[in-house]
């Protein structure tokens, strides 16, 4: 007696006809006993896909039944890995036939799923012919109309090729840096060869020297707002690599490209505040070669509060630059604020920053208390921060000993305190309130009510 989910369902999608085709209701019965009964083994993909590739031959095939075929039953095969090279080359097709599939005018999600099936390639085949296909499969992204779920599906294979087969690598860089000099692709495609290299960079364990320069410097300031604002994305996550101080000597002119977007009166606010951000980060990333581009076009000595863009970077540059650069900034901010009081929490983790801030009491509890709360916390998570709250009583009464109408979200801001300052010594803190932060701690469940329960989410304004 037959019994298994994947034999019972090819027998359905077998014995159905162009008269006749399987029905989605049908069809989800088998999807369900498969999922409820079976992990894809391998061989499963031989059983299934004559009945597979026999459905998907009919003319007329709703996009609900190509949907259910591919999504619920063959890529699960993919995705659990059960299957080799051999069985999809002598069952779906060899790496021709399927490179065909994934460029061919047909469903998105049978193009998605012969990219997949090249995941398993075998390089023992022959290493030339295997880098071709690497090629093509690179190739696939400079189809313009190719769906984004394609792509992404493209990116995730090499991926898998950069991290299984080092021997890959320098055909993969070839591949994108010949796609990027072409230069006669859209934004689309630009931005796609953007987050290939990135995927590149990801994997260099070995040095920048396979890296060109060519495929890390773009061309920032454009005619198209949309490519200029995705390469500016780019840069921003390099800055999220663990990569070689070579990398940004190579980019520096690009930032400082970057920087004079953030000062160009014919930007767009949102060209500027991108540009912003990505510089912002750079000072944190490499504070090199940030301080090389601010000394050459002055950025950080004309900050203002008044200016929303900049604002933005003021949240991001560390505090002991700014208070190098433009201490005066510091002298003069606005405590209390609101408003601010993310410039104001960036400042908190500088001993410099809070040399010239010279916090105290008044102004500090005129914050709402949610803002309050998260001054605290980031006054908490450095010596000198504990040092300048101890030092303000008045607010670490309101940090300490203010219950009432406390929201969960407070609650658990306060307890985040509690516990961050319980970890210091009685020499940090002093005696006493080293003593009522123990006994603040000893006190029971910050984050939630007795019983369990969170409270209602209510970010109480009034101290």
């Amino acid at each position: 007696m037959m019994s298994d989910p994947y034999e019972k369902l090819a027998t359905y999608l077998l014995s159905s006809t162009l008269a006749s085709p399987p029905t989605s209701e049908a069809l989800q019965v088998h999807i369900n006993a498969i999922r409820t009964t079976v992990v894809p083994k391998p061989g499963v993909l031989s059983t299934i896909w004559p009945g597979i590739l026999q459905v998907l031959a009919y003319p007329i095939l709703t996009n609900e039944i190509i949907t259910l075929l591919v999504d619920e039953v063959v890529e699960p095969i993919i995705a659990s890995g059960a299957s080799t090279w051999e069985e999809i080359r002598r069952t779906v097709g060899d790496a021709e036939t399927l490179l065909e599939t994934s460029k061919a005018d047909t469903n998105s999600k049978v193009k998605k799923a012969a990219i997949g099936f090249l995941s398993f390639y075998d390089f023992s085949d022959g290493e030339q012919k295997g880098l071709e296909i690497v090629q093509e499969i690179v190739g696939i992204i400079t189809i313009e109309n190719q769906p984004e779920g394609v792509i992404t599906r493209v990116e995730y294979i090499i991926d898998q090729f950069l991290t299984n087969y080092f021997a890959v690598r320098p055909t993969v860089i070839r591949s994108v840096l010949e796609i990027k000099k072409a230069g006669k692709y859209s934004a689309t495609i630009i931005s796609r060869v953007q987050e290939l290299t990135l995927t590149i960079l990801r994997h260099n364990t070995t040095g920048v020297d396979d890296i060109p320069a060519d495929l890390l410097n773009y061309t920032v300031m454009q005619d198209d707002i949309l490519a200029e604002l995705m390469t500016i994305q780019f840069y921003e996550s390099l800055l999220d690599l663990y990569l070689p101080p070579t990398i940004f000597f190579i980019t520096k002119p690009t930032y400082l490209e970057i920087a004079n977007t953030c000062k160009s009166s014919a930007a767009t606010n949102l060209e500027r505040s991108a540009a912003s951000r990505t510089l912002g980060r750079l000072s944190r990333s490499r504070e090199d070669v940030f301080s090389e581009i601010d000394s050459s076009l002055g950025i950080v000595k004309n900050l203002t509060l008044r200016d929303e863009i900049d604002r933005t970077m003021l949240a991001l540059i560390p505090g002991k630059y700014i208070a190098t650069v433009n201490p005066q900034l510091i002298r003069n901010f606005p405590v209390s604020a609101a408003s601010l009081v993310d410039i104001l929490l960036n400042w908190c983790h500088s001993k410099e920053a809070l040399d010239l801030l010279r916090l105290d009491t008044p102004k500090l509890t005129k914050l709402p208390v949610p803002e309050l709360l998260r001054v605290g916390k980031a006054l908490a998570e450095s010596y000198h921060g504990k040092k300048v709250l101890v030092s303000l009583p008045g607010v670490m009464e309101v940090l300490l000993t203010r219950r009432e109408r406390m929201g969960y979200r407070i609650m658990r801001l306060r307890g985040d305190i509690v516990d961050t300052l319980a970890e210091s010594d009685s020499e940090t803190l002093g005696l006493y309130w080293y003593d009522r932060v123990q006994e603040e701690r000893v006190r029971g469940h910050w984050g939630r009510e007795e019983n369990g329960e969170p409270k209602v989410d209510i970010m109480d304004r009034a101290a």
